[in-house]
């Protein structure tokens, strides 16, 4: 393509930068991500510009259809007209944009519908299942925390447990964007047990920084008595200000109460790990 100079107050512009800076803004916000990043380089103009406006700009545009028209889910709590209203520096729409963090499930195979994948088995004896619906208890209840699915984990009669580790920079949630936000962390799942078979159920969920340290944990334990044990319950929490998190490792554990053998322990399904996004308006809301 030719380029077209022009001369303007004594300097030599493109046709480019004769454009104001609205228009600027709406052609730079088709730019894909990362090529945006770089193109805060090209000059002063772009990078203030870039900075202040366009990746805003692109979020709040691209909202409208990413996800199957349904958003990212970071602005999930809000229209996507309330966008553009956001107090947010520019690398947290940045982040949204590539990869949409806030107010979504971070764990993987939370109904085990993939298998064990993503779990790690911290038990000596391995015995996890996975039911395709659950057997002797009620089907799952019908919340969003399940995604559609059907599936949970059986324990047995030998303790069974697992973990998930949780990083929150593979989500582009790093140090920086934590301090800045020092977001809530919540943290939930479902557990049932069969009709007939009592359980013991355990959650953990333990937030770390980024040497290892461990920030702040919480302990939830319940048993269900046979004959009253097939009602899915859920057990949650929330971690506040959480500015120094690099990790959470969520971890759980089931057994039955009778020693019959097979499978007859808890049910574990729907398990939740979100990053809620702090909502910030530039002025008051009317």
């Amino acid at each position: 393509m030719m380029e077209v100079l022009n001369y303007l107050d004594g300097e030599i512009k493109t046709s480019f930068e004769l454009l104001p800076d609205e228009m600027v803004v709406y052609v730079l916000s088709f730019v894909d991500t990362d090529t945006l990043l770089n193109c805060r380089l090209v000059s002063k103009r772009w990078l203030d510009l870039i900075e202040a406006y366009v990746f805003q700009e692109k979020a709040s545009r691209e909202n409208e259809y990413v996800n199957n028209g349904n958003g990212y889910f970071s602005f999930s709590e809000i229209d996507t007209n309330t966008v553009r209203k956001l107090d947010l520096p520019w690398y947290i729409f940045y982040v949204i944009c590539k990869h949409d963090p806030f107010n979504r499930n971070l764990v993987k195979n939370p109904c085990g519908h993939e298998g064990l994948k993503y779990w790690v088995s911290t038990s000596y004896h391995n015995m996890w299942i996975v039911e395709k619906s659950p057997e002797g208890a009620s089907p799952l209840p019908n919340d969003p925390d399940f995604d559609g699915h059907t599936s949970c984990f059986v324990s047995t009669y030998r303790q069974c447990s697992k973990q998930q580790k949780i990083i929150f920079k593979d989500y582009g949630l790093n140090s920086t964007v934590m301090k800045y936000l020092n977001p809530e962390i919540f943290v939930s799942e479902w557990y049932s047990g069969r009709f007939d078979c009592g359980c013991k159920y355990t959650l953990k969920a333990a937030i770390h920084d980024s040497n290892g340290k461990l920030i702040e944990q919480h302990n939830y334990n319940d048993v269900l008595p046979q004959w009253e044990a097939n009602i899915w319950t859920k057990a949650s929490h929330s971690f506040k200000n959480q500015s120094d998190a690099n990790h959470l490792i969520l971890y759980h554990s089931g057994v039955d109460t009778q020693f019959w053998a097979g499978h007859y322990g808890t049910k574990i399904s729907g398990s939740v790990v979100k990053v809620i996004l702090p909502i910030r308006f530039k002025c008051a809301e009317k």
